[in-house]
């Protein structure tokens, strides 16, 4: 049984695909058509079967969805089910008769104004539902509905973010991302042992800089060959330090390994990535 059946219509596959993509992520299981329509079998008999068994139903509001007879059918029967219906509006659009006497009193989750915040917010909204009492669920849900006008009251304490395993940002599901080089701590063997190369391109600097001093600087001089040495090891350890670290960042992405940090150029979300 999926906890969470996604209604959308197919001119919003990627956006309805993206949204699933972040739950599925954030360990929310989905049902969204035509993925979960076993072979041999139909829309019409799946489909109310896989409402009457979700848990929350998260309706992809835009226009293209209010031409949809699809998903006005799956409303319409979501609403008949007494299930939770979480709006996830795509645009800004006034809705027409039968959306809106359906979606009286529905929270909604405005995704055209941050879209980071409104799926951060419809996650949490999911899993309070999913792992609130399914005798309350109603209760609470009356409770906690707001209306469009209201906005929810923003808490002092942000929640953890949460990251599965792959690097695509679990909020926007954006793969441009960027690595806080500052939050880089090296660990383990393979990743300690770049440290290695810092000493390796100081020793090389030194020789490189110690054979060029002997072309430039004449041999009567030899204070200024000693600091040209010199300068040539720090160059060739800073120079060691950068790319050691820059070989640690490269694997970490690659084999999404935990404990480190990556912002979104998309949504600008910082988060920690963890192993699944």
């Amino acid at each position: 049984m999926k906890e969470v059946f996604i209604s959308y219509s197919t001119v919003d596959a990627a956006n309805a695909e993206t949204v699933r993509n972040v739950l599925e992520k954030n360990g929310l299981s989905c049902w969204m058509a035509p993925r979960d329509i076993p072979g041999g079998s139909n829309y019409t008999r799946e489909i109310p079967i896989a409402i009457r068994n979700c848990k929350v139903f998260v309706l992809i509001l835009s226009k293209n969805a209010q031409s949809s007879q699809w998903v006005l059918k799956e409303l319409d029967s979501a609403v008949n089910c007494g299930k939770v219906i979480l709006p996830f509006m795509l645009e800004e659009c006034i809705l027409n008769d039968e959306f809106n006497f359906l979606l009286t009193g529905a929270q909604r989750y405005a995704a055209y104004q941050k879209k980071a915040e409104a799926m951060e917010t419809l996650i949490s909204r999911i899993r309070g539902i999913i792992d609130a009492p399914s005798a309350s669920v109603a209760e609470s849900e009356s409770v906690a509905v707001l209306t469009e006008e209201q906005k929810p009251e923003k808490s002092s304490k942000k929640a953890a973010p949460v990251y599965l395993g792959e690097t695509v940002c679990p909020a926007c599901g954006s793969d441009e991302l960027t690595l806080l080089p500052k939050r880089v701590k090296r660990s383990g063997v393979a990743e300690l042992s770049t440290m290695l190369l810092i000493p390796a391109l100081a020793i090389a600097g030194l020789f490189v800089f110690f054979i060029l001093s002997t072309f430039i600087i004449p041999y009567d001089m030899f204070g200024l060959v000693v600091l040209f040495t010199l300068v040539g090891a720090v160059v060739g350890g800073v120079l060691g330090n950068i790319i050691s670290k820059n070989i640690v960042k490269r694997n970490r992405i690659r084999r999404h390994l935990p404990n480190t940090c990556y912002k979104c150029k998309s949504c600008s979300k910082v988060f920690l990535g963890e192993d699944q």
